[in-house]
């Protein structure tokens, strides 16, 4: 089903996503809003997510690859078949609800070309889940007031489409591409606008291995990424490096910190502190490994 002059454009990448990906297309149905979107997905997976989605989700227009694409190439490719003035971007494992669209065309009513929203945690007693989820997301819990800010995570971004335009393409073939996206934008002059009332709720693993193994994918993506977009010397790569293994407590503490305003994050931060710990060791692990390896 086309959607004609649409409001937002929905953009959803997803790689091995057949078993989420219904709870996030099911939240886009269940929007409460006269706006009018249009939902794009790009799939580049083998386990049948794109004939799931086009057999159940016939709303949704689905693109394509046999090689497997990182979010930033996914991205690339669904932008040019989006037609709305606004871009949003969701992730797989995140749902929102039913006022979303609503809030999020809102925003946009600001000057601001980029307008972040919180990320909650899916309801969990999972000590990983939490763990995954304030190693990932303590930046964006959710807060009172809306305010700038430097960074916002991809699976709650929106933007104006003139900032792709003007800013694009995201980096290709690593994660990190939402992040240099925004490094650009914000050399320019311009940040993201917060918006707590806009909200996703992110589904994060509870397997111990599987969130380890992504932080430490994820960092080492993103130290590769600095090294090549700022072009980092190598005295300041080894140096970032040798400093990698120092940073888990200090960013526990940060952690324990940001969070102090907020008294149910705070209680499960705290109960899942060696968790987080842990995590932020796969974090330096990553970067260490991405910071010896340089720009290639």
């Amino acid at each position: 089903m086309t959607v004609r002059n649409p409001d937002l454009a929905v953009v959803i990448t997803t790689y091995r996503a057949r078993q989420v990906v219904g709870a996030c297309l099911d939240s886009l149905r269940g929007q409460r809003t006269s706006r009018t979107f249009e939902t794009l997905l790009v799939d580049s997976s083998d386990d049948g997510t794109a004939a799931y989605v086009r057999g159940a989700y016939p709303e949704v227009a689905v693109l394509t690859s046999p090689t497997r694409l990182h979010a930033g190439a996914a991205r690339n490719l669904a932008i040019p078949h989006a037609r709305a003035p606004l871009i949003a971007f969701l992730d797989a494992d995140c749902t929102v609800g039913p006022a979303w669209v609503d809030l999020v065309c809102a925003a946009h009513e600001r000057p601001d070309l980029l307008v972040g929203g919180a990320v909650e945690n899916a309801p969990t007693r999972s000590l990983v889940s939490w763990a995954y989820y304030f190693c990932e997301f303590n930046l964006w819990v959710p807060s009172p007031r809306g305010r700038y800010v430097d960074e916002v995570p991809g699976c709650s971004l929106s933007m104006k489409r003139e900032a792709f335009e003007r800013y694009g393409p995201f980096v290709e073939g690593s994660y990190s591409s939402d992040t240099a996206f925004q490094w650009k934008i914000r050399a320019d002059g311009h940040r993201a606008w917060f918006t707590p009332a806009i909200r996703v709720v992110h589904h994060s693993p509870t397997g111990l291995g599987r969130f380890l193994g992504h932080i430490v994918e994820h960092r080492r993506g993103y130290a590769r990424v600095l090294c090549r977009e700022k072009q980092l010397s190598a005295a300041v790569r080894l140096g970032r490096a040798l400093a990698s293994p120092v940073t888990p407590v200090l960013m526990l503490g940060v952690t324990l910190w940001r969070l102090r305003r907020c008294p149910r994050y705070l209680l499960w931060a705290v109960a899942a502190s060696p968790l987080v710990l842990l995590g932020y060791a796969a974090r330096s692990w990553g970067e260490f490994r991405g910071y010896l390896r340089g720009r290639d």
